[in-house]
C-alpha cells in the first residue's frame, strides 16, 4: 500500500504538459511518447541542435509540479514523525499485533481515498491524506520489532528480520509489474490503490486470526516449541521488572546504540531516495516505457530478497556455531552494505545512461543485494543491544530513520531541478560518500551484543533461574492472557 505509489505517481503525472509548462515550447519535442530530459549532444535520444528534449508520458493527467510531487512524497514521513516515539508507551501497555491492525486499517480507508481526493482537489488533500497514512506507519516498526523480541532467540534474530522485511521486496518485486500492468490497461492508476487496500484487507483478516504476541498464546505448537523459546527468548517476570525504569540517559549516551542511530539516518535516506525516486530515474536516464519500468524495479528488489534470506540464514548459523561472535556479524554485514552499495552508485552515477540500460539493471541489482545485508548489521544490533528495551530503542531509532526519509525529498528537490544525468550523478555520489562515513562509523563502535546498562541484575530474577519450564510456561501464559485482556 505504501511501496507501489511511486511508481504510480509516474503513472499520475502527464509529463508532457509539465514539460510544455515548465520549457519553452519551441525547446520541446514531442513524440512516439516523449520529451523531458536534457541529453548532451551524440547521447542517446539527443538531436543536433546540442541539447534534445525526450519525454517518456504514461498517459496521466495530473498537473503536479516537481516541489508539489516532493511534498505528497514526504506526507507520510511528517505523519510518522509525530508518532513513531509516543508509539513505544502504546506498545509497552497494549498489544502490539493490535496496535499493528490498527494502523494497516489507517492505510487501507488512505488508499481507498486517494484516487477521488487526487482527481478531484489536487496535491494538498493527497499530501494531508498520507500524512494521516504515515501516523498509522510510526507504529509499524516498533510493533513488529517488539513481537521479533518476543518470538526469535539472539541467534535467530538475523535470519527473523531478513524473514520480516521481505515484505519490502516482494511488494516491490511482485507489486510494481502488477502497477505497470495496470497502469497500461484500460482501468488506469485509480484501480492500483483499489486493489493495494484490497490486498490490505485480506491481511488483515489473516492477521486477525492467526498472530499472538508470545508463543505462550499459540495453540498449534508442541510444549516442547514452547519451553525451548521460553528458555531462550522471553524474559523472566519479576515485580522489579515491572517498575523498572527505563535508563534514557545511558540508552543516549551508548556509543554502540548512537552508531545504530547514524546508521539509521543514513540507509533509510538511501532506501528512501531509491524507494521513491528510482522510477523517475529509470523513466528520465534510461527513457523506459512503463512496463519496462515496472520490471527494472522488481528484478533488483527480487535479488535483494534472495540474497537478504542467504545472507541471514547464513550469519546466523555461523554465529551458533561460534564462528564469529554477534558483534564481529554485524559488523561483516554492514561493513558489506555500506562499501559495496557506495561502489554500486558510483559505478551507476559515472557508467549508466539511456545508452546501456542492461548495464544500468546490473548493476542496480549488485546495489540491492548489497542492501540485503543491512538487515543483518546496524538493524540486527538494534534487537540485540537492550532486548528488555526494543520498544523504547525501536522507536527512538525508528524517529532517526524517518528523519533520513524526511530529508530525502528536500535533498533530490535541491539537486534535481530539470533530471539532467549531472543532477542524478551528483545525488548518487553524495550518497555513496555518507556511506562510507556511516559504515566506518559503525565499524567502530557498533556492537551486537547486550549493553552492561540493559543487563538487569536482580535477587529476585536469580531465583526464577530455578523455577520449572512448566512454572515459567503458566506465568507467561498468565501475563499474555491479561495484556490481552486489557487490550480488549
Amino acid at each position: 500500500m505504501r511501496v507501489h505509489f511511486f511508481l504510480t505517481m509516474t503513472c499520475m503525472l502527464n509529463s508532457t504538459a509539465l514539460a510544455f509548462e515548465n520549457e519553452n515550447a519551441a525547446e520541446v519535442t514531442t513524440g512516439n511518447q516523449s520529451i523531458t530530459s536534457l541529453l548532451p549532444n551524440n547521447s542517446c535520444g539527443s538531436s543536433d541542435d546540442g541539447f534534445h528534449k525526450v519525454v517518456i508520458d504514461y498517459g496521466g493527467e495530473l498537473i503536479w509540479q516537481s516541489n508539489e510531487q516532493n511534498l505528497v512524497f514526504s506526507g507520510t514521513f511528517w505523519g510518522s514523525l509525530i508518532t513513531v516515539l509516543p508509539s513505544m508507551f502504546f506498545i509497552e501497555r497494549f498489544s502490539p499485533r493490535h496496535v499493528l491492525q490498527t494502523a494497516v486499517a489507517v492505510y487501507i480507508v488512505i488508499s481507498a481515498i486517494t484516487p477521488y481526493l487526487a482527481t478531484h482537489y489536487g496535491y494538498l488533500p493527497v499530501f494531508i491524506a498520507r500524512s494521516i497514512m504515515g501516523l498509522g506507519e510510526g507504529f509499524v516498526a516498533p510493533s513488529y520489532t517488539t513481537i521479533i523480541g518476543n518470538w526469535f532467540p539472539a541467534s535467530e534474530k538475523s535470519t527473523a528480520v531478513s524473514m520480516f522485511t521481505t515484505g519490502n521486496q516482494l511488494a516491490a518485486a511482485v507489486g510494481n509489474p502488477v502497477v505497470a500492468a495496470v497502469c497500461a490497461s484500460e482501468f488506469g492508476w485509480p484501480w492500483i490503490f483499489y486493489i493495494a487496500g484490497f490486498a490490505g484487507t485480506c491481511w488483515s483478516i489473516v492477521w486477525f486470526f492467526t498472530a499472538s504476541n508470545h508463543p505462550a498464546k499459540v495453540k498449534l505448537m508442541t510444549k516442547k516449541e514452547k519451553e525451548y523459546l521460553l528458555a531462550n527468548v522471553t524474559k523472566k517476570i519479576s515485580k522489579s521488572e515491572k517498575t523498572h525504569k527505563v535508563p534514557y540517559a545511558k540508552i543516549l549516551t551508548s556509543p554502540a546504540f548512537l552508531a545504530q542511530l547514524q546508521c539509521q539516518f543514513v540507509v533509510n535516506f538511501m532506501l528512501t531516495l531509491f524507494q521513491t525516486y528510482l522510477p523517475t530515474y529509470f523513466k528520465e536516464l534510461l527513457q523506459l516505457g512503463v512496463i519496462a519500468n515496472g520490471n527494472f524495479i522488481a528484478i533488483p528488489n527480487m535479488c535483494n530478497m534472495v540474497f537478504k534470506m542467504v545472507w541471514g540464514i547464513g550469519i546466523d548459523k555461523m554465529k551458533e556455531k561460534k564462528i564469529c561472535s554477534s558483534t564481529k556479524a554485524v559488523k561483516i554485514s554492514q561493513g558489506i552494505a555500506s562499501y559495496g552499495c557506495a561502489l554500486a552508485l558510483i559505478l551507476i552515477a559515472y557508467f549508466v545512461d539511456c545508452s546501456n540500460p542492461t548495464t544500468g539493471l546490473i548493476l542496480f541489482c549488485f546495489l540491492y543485494c548489497c542492501q540485503g545485508t543491512f538487515v543483518s548489521g546496524f538493524y540486527t544490533s538494534l534487537l540485540c543491544l537492550a532486548p528488555q528495551y526494543t520498544a523504547t530503542l525501536s522507536a527512538i531509532s525508528m524517529f532517526c530513520a524517518l528523519l533520513g526519509r524526511l530529508f530525502t525529498p528536500a535533498i533530490v528537490g535541491f539537486f534535481r531541478q530539470k533530471g539532467t544525468p549531472s543532477e542524478w550523478k551528483n545525488i548518487f555520489v553524495g550518497c555513496a560518500i555518507s556511506l562510507i562515513i556511516s559504515g566506518t562509523i559503525f565499524l567502530m563502535f557498533g556492537s551486537g551484543e547486550v549493553q552492561e546498562w540493559a543487563k538487569i541484575k536482580d535477587d529476585v530474577e536469580m531465583k526464577e533461574n530455578v523455577m520449572t519450564e512448566e512454572e515459567k510456561l503458566n506465568e507467561i501464559s498468565a501475563r499474555v492472557i491479561q495484556e490481552e485482556s486489557l487490550c480488549v
